[in-house]
Parts: structure tokens; C-alpha cells; sequence
């Protein structure tokens, strides 16, 4: 009988710990991110023809520091210090029979990255401009359908050097 007694206020101790440390210090002030810049994609929109390829400019404020604390992109990207996520959030046009991307998806570079969307790496520490293409191949299908669209989302990844939330759209032509 002791021995349930016991059990008993040792689990009523342990679940008075668990409580009492989740408490939140509130005074703890935020802490500002370091060696991050803002960046945007000049264009809001482009204009393409079937089978050729979108380019398009990416500006930032200011340089950062060419360091990447992922062990992934140190061997397979070693002058990445741009990390930016690049996602299809509308348009008409589909994947696969209109367009395909030549980027990794962000969980193919890292699978502790929860995010969705495809992996765009480039240098953020020698120019604030930068002309991104060849990342979506537009396929020339052969159809006439019209125009069509596709409507992509940036935003930062990983450890938010680039902070950007963006849109652009690509109108492909027949």
C-alpha cells in the first residue's frame, strides 16, 4: 500500500515540475537578426513564349557575410549565402506539361527544413543585383492554349539571411 502511495505523490511531483518549468520568462527582450538583408524580385511580372527561359532580377539592400551554417550547403553549395524559397501559389499554367523547375526542392537539400517549395541558392556577398535564370524550363508543348500563367512566391529559408516575400508572375505566350 506504501508503494502506491509513493508512485503516486512521486507522479503529482513530476507533473508539478513539468508545469512549473514551462512557465515563460516574458523578460527576455528579441534579439535582432544579425548579417540579414531585405531583397525583393524587381519585376511583378514577365512575359515569355513557349520554350524559352524566364529571367528575372532579385536586388537586396545590403551584402552579407558569405557564411552558411548547414553542413549540406558547405559541400554542395560552397558560395551560397543567399537562400531563398521559391513556390507556385496560383496561375493557370501546369507543372509538368508547361513548366518544369531546375531547382532542388527544399526538403531534397535538407530534410530538417519543414517548408515546402523548391531551393534557390545564389552568392548574397559580392552583388546587391542579381539576374536569376534557367530555374523554370518552359515547355514547348505545342498547343495553342492561350495565354497562361504561373504565379510564384519567395520567401526566406533556412537561417533568414535573405528576407524576402514576393511574388512574381510569368504570363507564357503560344
Amino acid at each position: 500500500m506504501k508503494n502506491i502511495y509513493y508512485s503516486k505523490l512521486i507522479v503529482c511531483l513530476l507533473f508539478g515540475f513539468v508545469f512549473i518549468s514551462c512557465d515563460q520568462d516574458d523578460s527576455l527582450e528579441d534579439t535582432p537578426l544579425e548579417n540579414t538583408t531585405k531583397a525583393e524580385i524587381v519585376e511583378e511580372s514577365i512575359t515569355v513564349s513557349e520554350g524559352e527561359i524566364p529571367t528575372f532580377n532579385l536586388i537586396q539592400e545590403d551584402l552579407v557575410q558569405n557564411v552558411v551554417d548547414n553542413w549540406e550547403a558547405i559541400f554542395v553549395f560552397p558560395e551560397v549565402s543567399g537562400q531563398v524559397g521559391v513556390r507556385v501559389v496560383g496561375g493557370t499554367a501546369t507543372e509538368g506539361e508547361d513548366y518544369t523547375f531546375n531547382l532542388f526542392t527544399i526538403q531534397d537539400f535538407s530534410p530538417f527544413l519543414l517548408q515546402d517549395g523548391y531551393y534557390l541558392g545564389y552568392d548574397a556577398s559580392t552583388s546587391l543585383e542579381h539576374n536569376i535564370s534557367g530555374i523554370i524550363d518552359i515547355i514547348d508543348d505545342g498547343i495553342a492554349e492561350g495565354t497562361e500563367t504561373i504565379e510564384l512566391q519567395f520567401y526566406p529559408i533556412a537561417l533568414g539571411y535573405i528576407i524576402i516575400d514576393d511574388t512574381l508572375t510569368i504570363n507564357i505566350n503560344d
